[in-house]
């Protein structure tokens, strides 16, 4: 052979290798920085069909115990930190799909929102939501008393809504009001409750936020513009959507931002299932953290540069999952930017960390947290052991668990 064709050969080659390398995860950037923390699991307890979990001193002793919740069979308990001694909070509902603590009678104990009685494809039925009072001893049964009823009901989360001290709980179906596979196209009402006085007053009024978003999957509390109004992120299939608050009481109204479109390849499963706000030292906005699309198998981050249609920048730093579920922004290792928590539930079960390695958010690398044992369906973080340092508790449906991973700090053995 010719040089010339030796050279067509090296141009070739390279063309090839630079092509490959580009279209590398972006996860796959090499060894895990030394000076990121090590972490251990620890079994927490057994939970069939777990599906959502949350860490809360719920005895006041000032460790942070778990409360775990499973779909089918249904079980609501929480477990006792250190020794995870599990106790029943209620046998008076079923079909638990997510749940939300809080102080609602002002006792200074935490109280529990539920969402119960809950079908996905069950779209004119169904979809309560209730709350557990906690009794002086929280080892026996919390009394219920009831708060609304919307079919689907899906997601709860707390916030101040108007910015007076005071938190509603905003409520999320799934589907909208007889709505049916496979585009399940009628809008969702997603609403909030202000807590009556007294709170055992049945039901309390629901105050609608939004009814024009589709299989609402993933709901997000943020201060966005640090005005200590609670704002709201969606993942729909719509994609993701700021809303935020004006005014008080009677005369408060809304205004929806859409910041990314997510996933818009098959109209039967698109957009994005979940979202989070994370904090980069250099970027004042942070980033968004997405799994795209519904139940999907991709880990998208969002950055403030917005894009000729008015979105922000959306970067896909893993393809990998399979049914992806879990969710979370947290700050491991005290450097003030915050890492990405994020797993899945299909086959290959796993959870996985991902360290920012630029300044910008778009370089991300994955590091194992759990491979094979972790069914991720909920995440929280809390320092479970009391030594400084952000754990991570996660609940896994198929692997039937409830982990929590110690914060080892870096420079440790697992």
């Amino acid at each position: 052979m010719g040089e010339s064709g030796r050279s067509s050969i090296r141009v070739i080659a390279t063309l090839v290798v630079l092509l490959y390398s580009q279209s590398l995860p972006a996860q796959e950037t090499g060894k895990a920085n030394p000076a990121f923390p090590q972490f251990k699991a620890h079994l927490v307890a057994r939970l069939p069909g777990g599906y959502k979990v949350a860490a809360v001193d719920v005895d006041r002793d000032g460790k942070p115990d778990v409360i775990g919740l499973a779909t089918t069979p249904s079980c609501l308990a929480w477990y006792k930190n250190p020794t995870w001694e599990r106790y029943i909070l209620t046998s008076g509902a079923r079909e638990f799909i997510d749940l939300a603590p809080q102080d609602i009678d002002g006792d200074g104990r935490i109280d529990l929102a539920i969402a119960d009685e809950f079908g996905m494809s069950r779209t004119n039925a169904g979809g309560l939501v209730h709350w557990l009072q906690c009794p002086e001893d929280p080892t026996q049964e919390w009394p219920m008393h009831a708060i609304g009823t919307e079919p689907t009901s899906h997601r709860l989360r707390w916030a101040d809504i108007d910015g007076d001290g005071h938190k509603e709980l905003v409520v999320a179906p799934i589907m909208g009001r007889n709505a049916k596979a496979p585009l399940w196209d009628v809008g969702v009402k997603l609403a909030f409750y202000r807590i009556p006085a007294p709170p055992t007053a049945e039901p309390w009024k629901p105050i609608i936020i939004d009814d024009r978003l589709t299989v609402l999957h993933g709901l997000s509390i943020v201060d966005w513009d640090r005005d200590g109004r609670g704002d709201i992120l969606t993942a729909s299939f719509e994609g993701v959507y700021l809303h935020r608050s004006q005014g008080q009481g009677d005369t408060i109204s809304w205004t929806r931002t859409r910041l990314g479109s997510g996933e818009q390849t098959d109209p039967a499963k698109r957009g994005a299932s979940e979202i989070a706000l994370g904090r980069l030292r250099n970027r004042p906005r942070g980033f968004l953290a997405a799994i795209e699309p519904w139940h999907g198998d991709k880990v998208a981050v969002y950055t403030p540069r917005a894009t000729a249609d008015g979105l922000w920048q959306r970067t896909v730093i893993d393809a990998t999952f399979n049914e992806g579920h879990a969710l979370l922004c947290a700050d491991l290792d005290g450097d003030r930017e915050d890492e990405i928590i994020a797993g899945y539930r299909g086959q290959g079960a796993s959870l996985y960390l991902y360290d920012c390695r630029d300044s910008l958010g778009k370089k991300w690398e994955r590091i194992a947290l759990d491979e094979g044992d972790m069914a991720a369906s909920g995440l929280d973080s809390a320092d479970v052991n009391g030594d400084g340092r952000l754990d991570i508790i996660a609940v896994g449906t198929a692997t039937a668990n409830i982990k929590w991973y110690e914060n080892l700090g870096s420079g440790q053995t697992k």
